[in-house]
């Protein structure tokens, strides 16, 4: 599914990740930053579905986001099945692909991990690592948190600590890096920003999204202040290399 969806696809979640609340996070003086901790709250999305030309309130803004902000070569048939004359005369809610998913959350200061064959979502990156690794045979994927505070910042105590357990990295990524995707972010924000929640460019969320084959990518989308709350408006989707190795860098 992720492999198919480009910017302007929508994706339709069982459980909306934005209904799931984090645990509140230890204070620095207290943290240790060393923990694998099991991620304590929902983790069942249920069926995420890609979709292409959905109908209702999203349909205009999706169209826009579709026209300008895929980096491929415009095409008169994109153009025309977006336009609101297409959108009125040919098929809406079109199936781009779906799947069963798992969610894992953020908590600063801390790795939480889930125990998951599916393909699993997780959000709000800003430099923090997705991993994927096994223990005992068991597929695991973690949101390693990441901080300018020594002891809230989890990277790499977090891969000494799997590796010392005797962990199988399978890899890690980085959804977001500041430097390399913010330009990006800010060009995506300027086009859609009158239909994000208050206006603010904290409300166009960077997911880090590990497939149940290994394969991990960066989606940036967000819930139109028009549409149902489990329906997301995709900007990007990147697919990234997973590193395999032990010291983070």
């Amino acid at each position: 599914m992720l492999q198919l969806l480009k910017p302007g696809h929508v994706l339709s979640f069982g459980t909306c990740p934005s209904t799931i609340m984090s645990p509140k996070a230890v204070g620095s003086a207290s943290n240790d930053n060393t923990l694998e901790t099991s991620w304590p709250t929902t983790r069942a999305l249920g069926q995420v579905r890609a979709l292409s030309h959905p109908s209702g309130p999203a349909g205009p803004v999706a169209a826009d986001v579709a026209t300008n902000l895929r980096t491929t070569p415009s095409s008169a048939s994109r153009g025309a099945s977006y336009s609101a004359v297409g959108r009125a005369v040919t098929s809406s809610d079109r199936p781009v692909g779906s799947e069963m998913c798992d969610f894992v959350g953020y908590v600063d200061g801390q790795s939480n991990y889930i125990d998951s064959a599916r393909t699993v979502f997780s959000k709000d990156f800003s430099g923090c690592l997705m991993v994927v690794y096994s223990v005992g045979g068991q597929r695991r994927v973690a949101h390693v948190a990441a901080s300018q505070v020594a002891k809230m910042d989890c990277k790499q105590a977090f891969l000494d600590t799997i590796r010392a357990n005797g962990a199988t990295l399978i890899g890690w990524f980085r959804p977001y890096v500041q430097s390399r995707d913010v330009d990006d972010k800010i060009k995506a924000f300027n086009r859609v920003k009158a239909h994000v929640p208050r206006q603010q460019v904290d409300n166009l969320t960077t997911f880090g999204v590990m497939t149940s084959t290994n394969r991990g990518y960066s989606v940036d989308a967000f819930r139109s202040a028009a549409s149902p709350g489990n329906i997301w408006i995709v900007t990007k989707v990147v697919e990234r290399t997973l590193s395999t190795n032990w010291r983070f860098s």
